[in-house]
């Protein structure tokens, strides 16, 4: 699990560590080229050989990318590219590039929308269908092997930060091959216009793409079959989180792992729309949020995160669980 970037006493920070769970060991990453800093989010993904982040660290800056090999630490800057400092971006990877889409760059809509990057090559590929949604700020993204999914808001006002609050939710479907967009219509979607505006795009179970809801690890994910155009509402999960604002789930494969109690989580199983308890122990699902979460294909690992305590301080601790018996279950 490589972990990078982040914020600490207001400073945005390009440092980072790499967690092997075989040997329980950290090691510290060597440092990011210059100007490369995580602050504020970030976009990142495992290619199968090397990791790639860009972090568009609004609202000074700068926006960067790089590459980074654990095989040999080290890192390879990549060009700045058509995107400018930007907050409450989305990201995804389709195999051959990062795309990032939609935000805000202070009181300002980020313009271009998005854009990909291939990092083995470093060129840059403007989304010119998505660019022209000027507006777009995404609650999330997930590729389903062909085509991206994004749900969000699009602005209604003519710039950000104006007088003007108008939006209004927007699902759409973006296909890097040809360029294309196709906006997806929400009139069916079984959930009340609260609820609506809450959901976030976590997964992709094979068939369907998984909605869960911010604020509620416990609701039921709401799924959408973009082949039959048909959307459903899972079982709600058969227990509670101690505190939803401090609590977190993960999309592993096609299942989703919610936190249960102070000690269980609750796995849900799309492919058979069922729940099942695991007493798994106190974790950082359980009584956290922003925690760095990665799946390793068996093991699912959780590290520091925000407490709820004065000031939300990021504990250097973290939690690990193998799930690989359990996912062999089909709930």
């Amino acid at each position: 699990m490589i972990v990078w970037g982040g914020v600490s006493g207001g400073a945005q920070l390009g440092d980072g560590a790499a967690y092997d769970p075989s040997t329980d060991s950290w090691r510290v990453l060597a440092p990011a080229p210059p100007g490369v800093l995580g602050g504020g989010g970030s976009a990142a993904a495992w290619t199968g050989h090397v990791a790639v982040f860009w972090a568009g660290n609004s609202p000074d800056g700068p926006a960067a990318a790089a590459v980074y090999d654990p095989m040999a630490d080290t890192w390879r800057a990549l060009p700045p590219g058509p995107l400018g400092v930007r907050e409450g971006y989305v990201s995804v990877w389709t195999g051959q590039r990062l795309l990032i889409v939609g935000g805000a760059a202070g009181d300002q809509f980020a313009s271009p929308v998005g854009a990909g990057v291939d990092p083995a090559t470093g060129s840059w590929r403007p989304l010119r269908a998505l660019n022209k949604l000027t507006g777009l700020v995404p609650s999330g993204a997930v590729w389903d092997g062909m085509q991206v999914f994004v749900f969000g808001r699009l602005s209604l006002c003519p710039e950000e930060g104006s007088s003007c609050q108008k939006s209004r939710p927007i699902f759409l479907s973006y296909t890097p091959s040809t360029d294309t967009v196709r906006e997806i219509g929400l009139k069916d979607v079984p959930v009340g216009r609260d609820q609506l505006g809450r959901l976030v795009p976590s997964g992709w179970s094979g068939t369907e793409l998984a909605f869960t809801t911010a604020l509620d690890p416990s609701a039921g994910p709401v799924l959408y079959d973009p082949f039959s155009k048909t959307w459903r509402v899972g079982p709600r999960a058969p227990c509670e989180p101690v505190g939803p604002a401090y609590s977190q789930w993960a999309w592993v494969d096609s299942v989703l792992v919610a936190p249960c109690g102070r000690g269980r989580l609750a796995l849900y199983f799309a492919t058979s729309d069922a729940w099942r308890t695991l007493a798994a122990g106190p974790s950082p699902l359980n009584s956290r949020s922003s925690s760095a979460i990665a799946w390793t294909g068996t093991q699912l690992i959780a590290w520091s995160g925000t407490l709820r305590r004065s000031g939300n301080p990021a504990p250097r601790s973290g939690a690990i669980i193998d799930l690989g018996a359990a996912m062999g279950s089909t709930g």
